[in-house]
């Protein structure tokens, strides 16, 4: 086996399988969401802002997880108001998280994301440049908190990473609206999600790994 590949793989493989297992545990709320969605809906008209405050929360604290808010919005509005909504609610957050990396540094940043996680995330977005950036805001936006806080701690300039983030969110959240829309249940729309994300998350690494590099050599 080359040398080469043997690097990759063991670069690729605990990333990827933390990302499968974050997914099957998500999936294991998506089990027990018609509970979270009938309590989400007894807040009547003040449904918008508690999703907005949870939604939040769950991005700027990292680890939290906000799929299942997501999916109880998906069920109560459908996908299009859902998906729009936690477009206008991430999309700042993540700059929340950016600047916070920025400003404190990485002991902050490994205070809320977790030092193991905030590593591999470190393997992405180091030396990386913005190619990688747009490709992991285009198809890992669920775990783009994560990123946020990594591109925080890079040379890449707030300005740079707010209008990548803005920009190319939209796109993202327009894949998000297809694959709900197309899926013939909720729980389908889960499922393809995570494929979707899975098979994109090694491709963001390969594409990482390749950029590091070809910058090493010409360097």
């Amino acid at each position: 086996m080359p040398k080469n590949f043997k690097r990759i793989l063991v670069l690729i493989f605990p990333i990827i399988l933390t990302v499968l297992l974050s997914y099957v545990l998500q999936a294991l709320i998506v089990k027990n969401q018609e509970q979270f969605t009938n309590w989400l809906s007894s807040f009547g008209p003040y449904i918008i802002l508690v999703y907005i405050i949870l939604q939040a929360i769950t991005v700027v604290f990292a680890p939290l997880s906000g799929f299942f808010l997501l999916v109880a919005m998906i069920a109560l509005f459908g996908p299009a108001v859902a998906i729009t909504l936690a477009y206008f609610v991430t999309t700042p957050c993540y700059l929340i998280n950016f600047y916070l990396a920025r400003i404190y540094g990485r002991p902050l940043a490994e205070k809320i994301v977790g030092r193991g996680a905030l590593k591999k995330m470190d393997t992405f977005v180091a030396n990386s440049g913005l190619g990688v950036l747009v490709v992991i805001r285009l198809f890992q936006s669920s775990n783009f908190d994560y990123f946020s806080y990594a591109f925080g701690l890079t040379a890449i300039s707030f300005k740079t990473f707010a209008v990548i983030n803005i920009l190319v969110g939209i796109p993202a959240a327009l894949i998000a609206y297809t694959i709900y829309s197309l899926s013939g249940s909720l729980t389908q729309g889960v499922i393809a999600t995570y494929i979707v994300g899975v098979v994109f998350a090694g491709l963001s690494i390969l594409l990482s790994l390749y950029l590091n590099n070809r910058k090493s050599r010409w360097s």
